[in-house]
């Protein structure tokens, strides 16, 4: 696509697109006009992609998502982690994501109120504006899961306005199916402009959406049905398929363009271009790293990361594979670091001469004897030693093309939707609506692909055939565990938490700083307080979440 520098007046804002990446850049103001000509339509799509950098790559959507079984907080913020009482209506992560999100909606609104106006092929109206029904589909839906009832602005929004109301969660979810339905038959199958949508990645939303439905008060007799079907079909049509090296599905650069991925939030090295006005790229690289600068023989660099320390996985999530058959623990967690600052150092009362690329640094899953301590030439970590600021950390987002070692401007894309997750969400439809032998084939396949690879073909099969689990093993615990060894870390895990009931019931179990204060209510999060000040009658015509009102 060629380089367009626009933006709108108002909170609607378009951008650029470069080298077939959806990459957008403000560069002169204009008038609503513009979205009734071609171009203006175009560019208004490219504006609408744009807005997933708010929530995928991001500090605060990051904290929303990934804390429940699988992380607990490191070196962070306590407040969203621990639901100590700093998780209220003005707390500004939950007001970003709310504002950040209703302005991503407007853009689509208006893009879609003049796309129908516009002298185009039918063809390529139609597949624009199911594109903007996908992505508006999409972000109504993260927020129909974060906050509950919610407004439902279905066009655009061109002045303030102080009358609203929260639109009850079974109109939310037909809006957002309706959405959806369009953008699968009017979107085509493939497309070579990588990061737009396809017919499949709505299929996979739709698919996700049923099976959000068929938990909550609001369901469907036949949406697990629905959602095991169009999962089955995403699978079935060839156009995707499970990478045998689970690594490589988060390999960077031309490899992290994979024919696992089925849609995703883009980031571009060109930090002018990598975002909306203050988006600074992709930051999950940060979150995860753990502080590997404090021990002997390591600096930091590039390639290891910029230490935030914001995730640490549970004792939970680090227990969880079987490691001897399951090669996802090490294809998912950084467990050892290379010397990149050669010297002599002190370990364990010993000096140890440490070169260039030596092991620095081991994280065990087992406590070492003494022995073992004085033997070994590198620093051992073991699970006792392990801290906040001190472990194994996520390896699914490190970053090693940024521009320098303090650069937080991440240029790795974000992976939405993958293979992986739609094989999960056929098993689980499956087993919900009582198919539990069908379930396992997608199960299993998902597990397969995940075993060992050994130089012995012989030893291959066997540690495939290990993976293999009965009919009689699946229950939504099963299921969820699955989803945390293959998706961990990957902007969901609170969504699937909610989604099964098992929020309260995990975290109590798993997470020994959350367990002590989060309560039933905690399944929704607070509306901002702004939202509800702008509204005429305040909280009597706008009201919170139950359990956020003092």
């Amino acid at each position: 696509m060629k380089n367009i520098y626009v933006s709108i007046i108002g909170s609607i804002m378009l951008f650029s697109s470069c080298q077939k990446l959806l990459d957008e850049d403000v560069r002169n103001q204009i008038s609503n006009l513009y979205y009734t000509t071609p171009s203006g339509v175009e560019d208004g799509v490219k504006a609408s992609y744009s807005y997933l950098r708010n929530w995928y790559g991001k500090q605060g959507s990051a904290w929303l998502t990934m804390y429940g079984d699988e992380y607990t907080n490191g070196a962070a913020d306590a407040t969203m982690n621990g639901y100590t009482s700093g998780l209220n209506s003005s707390y500004l992560v939950v007001r970003d994501g709310w504002n950040q999100t209703y302005t991503a909606i407007n853009t689509c609104n208006a893009v879609l109120a003049a796309a129908e106006k516009v002298n185009m092929t039918e063809q390529l109206k139609n597949t624009r504006i199911g594109e903007l029904k996908f992505l508006r589909a999409h972000y109504f839906f993260l927020l129909v899961q974060t906050y509950g009832a919610i407004p439902l602005p279905l066009t655009p929004t061109t002045s303030a306005s102080s009358v609203a109301t929260r639109t009850p969660i079974a109109e939310v979810y037909k809006a957002i199916v309706d959405d959806l339905i369009f953008a699968v038959a009017n979107l085509p199958e493939t497309t070579s402009d990588y990061g737009r949508a396809t017919s499949l990645a709505a299929k996979h939303a739709l698919a996700k959406v049923y099976l959000t439905r068929a938990g909550t008060a609001v369901k469907e007799a036949t949406d697990y049905a629905k959602a095991a079907t169009l999962a089955k079909e995403v699978i079935a049509s060839g156009k995707y398929s499970l990478l045998p090296d689970f690594a490589a599905i988060f390999a960077q650069g031309p490899g992290g363009r994979n024919n696992e991925v089925i849609f995703a939030c883009q980031y571009d090295v060109n930090q002018l271009t990598g975002g909306t006005a203050g988006n600074l790229g992709n930051q999950t690289h940060l979150f995860f790293t753990t502080d590997y600068t404090s021990q002997p023989g390591m600096v930091r660099d590039v390639a290891n990361g910029r230490p935030y320390n914001h995730f640490r996985p549970t004792n939970f999530m680090l227990g969880l594979y079987n490691k001897q058959y399951d090669s996802r623990f090490s294809k998912s967690f950084k467990t050892v670091w290379y010397c990149n600052k050669p010297g002599s150092y002190t370990i364990s009362g010993k000096t140890v001469a440490m070169a260039l690329g030596d092991t620095a640094v081991v994280m065990t899953d087992y406590e070492p004897t003494q022995a073992q301590r004085n033997a070994a030439k590198y620093t051992i970590i073991s699970p006792s030693q392990q801290h906040n600021t001190l472990f194994p950390q996520s390896s699914k987002h490190i970053d090693g093309l940024r521009a320098d070692v303090n650069n937080i401007n991440g240029v790795k894309d974000v992976l939405i939707f993958r293979l992986g997750e739609t094989y999960l969400i056929a098993a689980e439809a499956l087993l919900m609506d009582g198919k539990a032998g069908d379930a396992v084939f997608y199960v299993n396949e998902l597990r397969k692909r995940a075993a060992i690879v050994s130089s012995d073909p012989a030893v291959t099969t066997a540690n495939r055939q290990a993976m293999e689990v009965s009919a009689s093993d699946l229950n939504i615990d099963f299921i969820l565990n699955e989803r945390a060894r293959e998706l961990n870390g990957e902007y969901m895990r609170w969504f699937d938490l909610v989604r099964t009931g098992k929020l309260l019931e995990r975290v109590k179990l798993y997470n020994t700083l959350a367990a002590p204060n989060i309560k039933s209510y905690h399944v929704l999060r607070p509306v901002p307080q702004t939202q509800i000040d702008r509204v005429i009658g305040g909280a009597s015509a706008f009201p919170q979440n139950p359990g956020y009102d003092n």
